[in-house]
């Protein structure tokens, strides 16, 4: 009687643990699914981590030296990112 006691129990306890770790393996997938926009958004931005890098070092570089030729860099950048939106949607369409 007492192994099949034990046999009993441990079948619990087995089928406790397998129900605990669907219920995790769920609560992942969830956790994957609601941080998957966050992780997206990183990804895009580490893609143009070296082109900002560049850009910000050039800022500072011009800032250093005469703050007129920042500002007319700012707006010409600003100018161009811009058209380039506009040209992207124009061929999109």
């Amino acid at each position: 009687m007492k192994k099949d006691e034990l046999a009993a129990r441990r079948h619990r306890f087995e089928q406790r643990i397998m129900q605990e770790r669907l219920q995790i393996t769920s609560a992942v997938r969830d956790w994957h699914e609601a941080t998957a926009p966050i992780d997206q958004g990183w990804q895009q931005l580490a893609r143009y981590k070296g082109p900002i890098l560049l850009g910000s070092g050039v800022l500072v570089t011009m800032l250093s030296r005469s703050k007129g030729r920042v500002g007319r860099m700012l707006k010409r950048s600003i100018v161009a990112y811009t058209m380039a939106r506009r040209a992207k949607k124009m061929i999109g369409r």
